[in-house]
């Protein structure tokens, strides 16, 4: 696969100078895809039938379509159910629309809907593989990928997960890991539902664990490996936690959140600070979690 052809379909800011040269980030972003969908777990092949569920923005919806589509065969649907105006500095709407017009617009479809009510209505042709790429943590609570996971029933052969695994191979990454801790056991306390990038956090045991729960589907294959250099993802959501830790810690005393609760999560923040401050030069030098891939197949 091309990063460089890939990322060109991307809708992203680009220097008036270079034009056609990708942002390092954005380069980073699809060369992460790129090993998870060619990668020896997931392993998609030309020709295939792909439903992606929590395609956001569209960069592993280009992957994907790049690694199915030959001679015109090949098709990838993206769901996700954001609302179309959200995102910066470009919407999914924009995003989305860009890439349905670039060089692999004729074999994708995005779908603005919740993935158990599109997996209600869809009567077509089962997919070869359906892919969770990072979209896990996102949802409102763990029922919902045990819902999902019974919605595929019948129309998906192949189950492709690629989520954080709470491991840390480096010192640079166990601030990561820390922050998704951390976000997530805000979440749990709040009152009311939000649209935080981290509400559920589940390990490789816990999804492995709801995905089998019924009998249905089989782990067939699975790796823990090092993330891609570059991802920004460690840097946006360690500076997050940091930044708003009084606004969320006040939050949680006004919702009546015990004091021996908030006494652990004051606790929790000073581990990610104390640890952010062991790194050269802090939260710039944070480095993502490492990632579990995983294949389950239909029993």
């Amino acid at each position: 696969m091309d990063t460089a052809k890939i990322a060109s379909q991307f809708l992203e800011k680009r220097s008036p100078a270079e034009p056609e040269v990708s942002s390092p980030s954005l380069n980073s972003q699809i060369e992460h895809r790129i090993a998870l969908v060619s990668g020896p777990v997931w392993a998609i092949q030309k020709g295939k039938r792909v439903l992606e569920i929590g395609c956001g923005q569209g960069d592993c919806t280009i992957v994907l379509a790049d690694a199915v589509t030959g001679s015109g065969e090949g098709w990838v649907d993206g769901v996700d159910p954001g609302s179309p105006d959200y995102g910066a500095p470009f919407t999914l709407s924009q995003a989305q629309s860009h890439i349905l017009s670039g060089r692999y617009g004729g074999n994708i479809a995005f779908h603005n809907l919740t993935p158990e009510a599109y997996l209600a209505k869809y009567h077509g042709p089962v997919y070869d593989y359906t892919v969770l790429s990072h979209s896990i943590w996102y949802f409102e609570n763990p029922s919902v990928i045990n819902t999902v996971v019974a919605s595929l029933e019948g129309k998906s052969h192949t189950l492709c997960i690629a989520e954080w695994s709470l491991r840390a191979s480096s010192k640079e990454a166990e601030p990561h890991v820390l922050a998704a801790l951390i976000l997530a056991s805000v979440e749990s306390k709040r009152k009311e539902a939000s649209s935080g990038n981290i509400r559920t956090v589940l390990s490789p045991k816990g999804i492995q664990s709801v995905v089998e729960r019924d009998g249905k589907w089989k782990l067939v294959k699975e790796e823990v490996r090092q993330s891609t250099v570059g991802l920004l993802d460690a840097f946006w959501e360690v500076d997050y936690a940091i930044k708003t830790r009084e606004k969320k810690l006040g939050g949680l005393r006004a919702d009546g959140v015990s004091e021996k609760e908030l006494a652990a999560l004051v606790a929790m923040y000073d581990s990610l600070e104390s640890a952010v401050c062991l790194l050269p030069e802090g939260v710039k030098s944070v480095r993502c979690m490492d990632v579990w891939v995983a294949r389950f197949e239909a029993v």
